[in-house]
């Protein structure tokens, strides 16, 4: 017997988050500034948007917040790495005013002055914020890669953690029964790595473990189940369940050998995270591992490309073989993308904060015209 959860609406999130700041004196009036006084171009110098002919690479699902830097709205957006048509490097973003600009955004089809800052150029400090959750598939089949999963997903998260990024982890293991059967809330390396060496095979990721295992364990009973693997409800477990911290960039990586199979259940569909009215640009970028046959026929909402997931986020994939064998997790893409992270800021965007959802455009073009991408997105600037 199918089992679904009751409350379905509470995994639904508007499109947009609206944005708000006040003044440490207590008055939430925003003064804006036209010009320089954060460092960030003035709109005067933006030029529009470029046409592209086509997309050659993908950018990535955003976070967005506001600062408050002397009185300015500081609109600051957070996206990890964009690769490179050509090579599959990562590109170096350049906003307005530099030599090479491939960047431009436009808000309801006004060009902004945009600052990046390239996580890569900034060694000295901790430009970005991650929050990155593993989604393990614990099923009878993935015996074969499991242990080599976690020692990987273990070294993998030690490397992450001393490197040039605030990072936490957490995971949701997932089992062929179609239900979430562990978890483990966001933490350090050291209590990743503790969590999966409890044992050994595809039990490292069942049952739960933190100071609110119960919690979790209670949350997971509830939540429901389907009929087979289901890596997109793991996905909204940990959206649902995770501390995730303000402002940070989450990321999932799903590792299954198995087709997302929701039972017919549109709301735990690969075709649920094409929508940002289901999934919105905060709620994180999903990368894919796939360790199995992709040669299915496809039927959705019963046997799904796994992958589906990362095209709609803006993530990346990775496929493996069985045993996963000739795999080390520091290859992934997704590595790279956190590593050569982006913070755009803009401001002047007094006229937007009505508390409407207002249209963000960001165009990528490389100066060869080789890298080419260019992603929608909505915000509320704030509160009417």
């Amino acid at each position: 017997m199918k089992r679904y959860i009751s409350s379905v609406g509470t995994l639904l999130m508007a499109a947009a988050l609206s944005l708000t700041s006040c003044l440490s004196d207590g008055d939430d009036t925003i003064v804006l500034e036209e010009g320089n006084r954060s460092g960030i171009p003035s709109d005067e110098l933006a030029g529009p948007n470029p046409d592209i002919d086509g997309s050659t690479t993908t950018i990535p699902n955003i976070q967005y917040t506001v600062e408050n830097d002397g009185g300015d709205a500081i609109v600051r957006i957070d996206m990890t790495g964009v690769q490179n048509a050509d090579d599959y490097g990562w590109m170096r973003l350049l906003g307005t005013g530099e030599p090479g600009q491939n960047v431009w955004i436009e808000v309801d089809g006004k060009p902004k002055g945009i600052l990046v800052t390239n996580n890569a150029d900034n060694q000295g400090e901790q430009a970005s914020v991650v929050d990155l959750v593993f989604c393990v598939d614990n099923s009878g089949s993935m015996s074969e890669e499991a242990n080599a999963i976690a020692r990987d997903i273990i070294s993998w998260a030690q490397l992450l953690e001393s490197s040039n990024i605030d990072i936490r982890f957490g995971c949701v293991g997932y089992s062929e029964n179609g239900y979430v059967n562990g978890a483990l809330n966001l933490t350090d390396a050291d209590a990743l790595g503790d969590y999966l060496n409890r044992s050994t095979g595809t039990n490292r990721t069942m049952g739960f473990g933190g100071t609110d295992a119960r919690a979790l364990q209670s949350a997971a009973s509830t939540f429901g189940s389907v009929d087979d693997e289901c890596g997109a409800m793991a996905i909204l477990f940990g959206d649902k369940h995770m501390d995730f911290r303000t402002g940070s960039n989450r990321i999932y990586v799903n590792f299954t050998d198995e087709p997302n199979q929701p039972s017919g259940y549109s709301a735990w569909s690969t075709e649920y995270f094409s929508s940002q009215e289901n999934w919105s640009t905060v709620q994180g970028t999903v990368h894919t591992v796939f360790s199995g046959s992709s040669s299915f026929a496809e039927s959705i909402r019963y046997k799904e490309r796994p992958w589906r997931i990362s095209e709609y986020t803006g993530g990346t994939v990775l496929y493996a073989s069985s045993d996963f064998s000739g795999v080390t997790l520091t290859s992934l893409p997704v590595t790279g993308a956190m590593q050569n992270s982006y913070v755009i800021r803009f401001t002047n965007v007094g006229e937007f904060m009505d508390g409407q959802a207002h249209e963000v455009r960001i165009t990528i073009l490389s100066a060869d015209g080789r890298t080419r991408a260019e992603r929608t997105f909505y915000i509320v600037f704030g509160e009417p």
